[in-house]
């Protein structure tokens, strides 16, 4: 009898322990796209990707990639508008079910960029989530990722 009291009390204090250390988290996704963004990382597969001296041009617009994306009306269409270093692009973008995002047509200037903005593939747009405070826009079947912070 003792011993089964004791396993009782046990489980208890476990599942205690884990209800309070379950507390909500950072992990929590949200699908909040509106808003101003700035490129941080770009995901090849498992590789991250990180803003270099190397890899952009910082005495352009900080070498940033910008992203703004106005709140999406009833039918979960809105518009994008941004700075990729040094070319200006606009276009808009339609929300699907739960993450499902498409964009396009965009239109953009044609001045050379850096390699930083040539990995900006954000036409490809398949699938989008908020998690840790960070937007992540997936591609390429959710091989390739851009990682945005709220400018």
């Amino acid at each position: 009898m003792k011993a089964l009291y004791l396993t009782k009390m046990i489980c208890v204090v476990v599942a205690l322990c884990l209800s309070v250390g379950c507390s909500k988290d950072d992990t929590e996704v949200s699908y909040d796209l509106a808003g101003n963004w700035k490129v941080v990382y770009y995901m090849d597969g498992s590789e991250t990707i990180t803003k270099t001296d190397e890899n952009t041009w910082p005495d352009i617009n900080n070498g940033d990639v910008t992203a703004n994306f106005t709140e999406p009306d009833d039918d979960g269409e809105g518009a994008i508008s941004g700075i990729t270093v040094t070319n200006a692009y606009q276009g808009n973008y339609t929300l699907g079910a739960e993450g499902e995002i498409t964009i396009g047509p965009v239109a953009t200037t044609f001045i050379n960029e850096p390699e930083w903005t040539n990995l900006f593939r954000i036409s490809g747009a398949q699938n989008y989530e908020v998690k840790n405070s960070r937007l992540f826009i997936y591609y390429n079947d959710g091989q390739n990722a851009i990682v945005l912070e709220r400018n």
